[in-house]
């Protein structure tokens, strides 16, 4: 194994603990030069694969960057895998859908998750990386330890979605709740996001059978509305910052498709309406159970908010339930693209 940085580079056997405090790189076990030690990035290259041990303990293909983070608070340095595009792909079918659902639904994802990807990739401007292995971005856990995601993304390389011959990002949820949500609404104003094929679908649900495509749960009422208020202050938001003891919320304002975009929220001295999309957020800053989606509504009874709600994530592009449903009833791959992605191209970029 070998770490480089500053234009020095030395050889490693075993694991290597790197470390960074007050702005100096540390290698346990090795002294560095003043070069090596305050160079902003390092990288660590080997010819076998890669093993980053954090309580993940996933191996990679390419090689791993550190790179100083600079803002405080955040942690020291960031660790980015860099990799191939082509070696990429398995590592987030295989976070993302389960072993053993159809080819199909797994050559679907691949190409959503390709062109969102190769998306971030063209219009990323001051970060160090493209994109997070978490749900934030999509989910990559490196090299699959199963065949499957790999065979898939291999039958489908280099085919990205493209409208007017552009790339555009292959959005995707786990369940839609059987109504498309629209990536301006759900996503963000992006003009990317006005797009014919990221406005959402019409159709009969496919998603039926998905364990979140209708839930229920409960939370403490009084904990619900402080986190909504302090949002409200955080965002600049006078009137949700000083919304009184929640009753009720009721969602509204549904798009073409019939998925509600805005939540009312009903207290006792008001109403005030805010978006779907923020509520998810709005649970997860103040560390409440998390939210499967926006699309909720609820009441309050003996201090105890039952939510009853719709989906899993955002509900923008494919639905990985609805996709495997099209799958298991015998549709292609490419039928079920152009299903969630209206007018979309398939395009062969690689």
């Amino acid at each position: 194994m070998r770490v480089l940085g500053g234009n020095e580079e030395i050889t490693l056997t075993g694991p290597a603990n790197i470390s960074r405090r007050r702005g100096v790189w540390s290698i346990r076990g090795h002294d560095l030069s003043h070069a090596m030690a305050s160079t902003n990035d390092l990288e660590v290259r080997a010819d076998t694969a890669l093993t980053v041990s954090d309580e993940k303990g996933r191996t990679y293909k390419g090689f791993i960057r550190c790179v100083a983070d600079t803002d405080p608070p955040r942690a020291d340095f960031s660790v980015i895998n860099v990799v191939d595009m082509n070696e990429y792909i398995p590592g987030v079918l295989a976070g993302e859908l389960y072993e053993g659902w159809h080819d199909a639904t797994f050559e679907a994802q691949a190409i959503a998750a390709r062109s969102y990807a190769a998306y971030e990739c063209e219009h990323r401007k001051s970060r160090s990386w493209d994109v997070l292995d978490t749900p934030a971005s999509q989910v990559y856990v490196g090299i699959p330890t199963w065949k499957q995601a790999g065979r898939c993304a291999k039958a489908t390389e280099g085919l990205v979605l493209t409208w007017k011959g552009d790339i555009i990002p292959g959005y995707f949820s786990s369940c839609c709740g059987g109504r498309a949500a629209t990536a301006e609404d759900a996503v963000g104003p992006n003009p990317i996001n006005k797009i014919p094929p990221l406005r959402g679908h019409g159709g009969i649900a496919k998603c039926v059978d998905a364990p979140k495509y209708r839930w229920s749960d409960g939370w403490d009422a009084d904990r619900v509305g402080r986190a909504i208020r302090a949002w409200g202050r955080r965002s600049g938001q006078k009137d949700v910052a000083s919304l009184g003891t929640i009753k009720s919320i009721r969602p509204t304002d549904p798009n073409k498709h019939g998925r509600p975009t805005h939540l009312d929220i009903i207290a006792r001295n008001t109403t005030v309406t805010i978006r779907c999309v923020d509520l998810p957020g709005v649970f997860s800053e103040a560390n409440l159970k998390m939210l499967s989606s926006g699309w909720v509504g609820g009441d309050v009874f003996k201090g105890k908010i039952t939510m009853n709600g719709r989906g899993f994530g955002h509900g923008v592009g494919l639905c990985q339930y609805g996709a495997e449903s099209m799958a298991s009833h015998g549709s292609a791959s490419r039928k079920i693209i152009k299903f969630y992605y209206p007018d979309v191209n398939i395009t062969q970029a690689w």
